[in-house]
């Protein structure tokens, strides 16, 4: 994961936990993820938690955020009104993230259901990952 290659120890759990506003392990963790629920959920002062990120890490950065933002919501929206699903090779190497993360709840993941994945190991080859 990003983190692992940045040196980071990331709870991913704070990525989809409306409810955690706290340091997750990456730098200005609590602003981005305020940042983030105000914008993408509506829970917080949107433009309190934008002066707070500023603070933290400049506005480029906070531009950078807010586009993330933006783009990850627009992707999601596209795979689930599409039906997009999982390959068969990213299914069977993401079966332990997916049930820590709690992603199967989500709505897309229904997307997926009929996905057989590979048992007993993970993806050896890139290729294996895409099916």
């Amino acid at each position: 994961m990003s983190g692992d290659a940045n040196g980071l120890t990331v709870d991913l759990k704070g990525a989809v936990d409306r409810n955690v506003i706290d340091d997750v392990g990456v730098p200005a963790g609590a602003e981005l993820l305020a940042f983030t629920n105000a914008v993408q959920i509506g829970d917080r002062d949107v433009d309190k938690t934008r002066a707070a990120l500023v603070a933290a890490v400049g506005e480029e950065a906070t531009i950078e955020a807010a586009a993330t933002v933006a783009i990850f919501n627009g992707l999601v929206r596209v795979a689930d009104g599409t039906g997009i699903k999982l390959d068969a090779g990213v299914f069977a190497a993401s079966i332990e993230e997916r049930d820590y993360l709690d992603l199967n709840a989500f709505t897309g993941a229904a997307n997926s259901a009929d996905v057989q994945r590979i048992e007993g190991r993970a993806p050896s080859a890139v290729n294996e990952l895409f099916g």
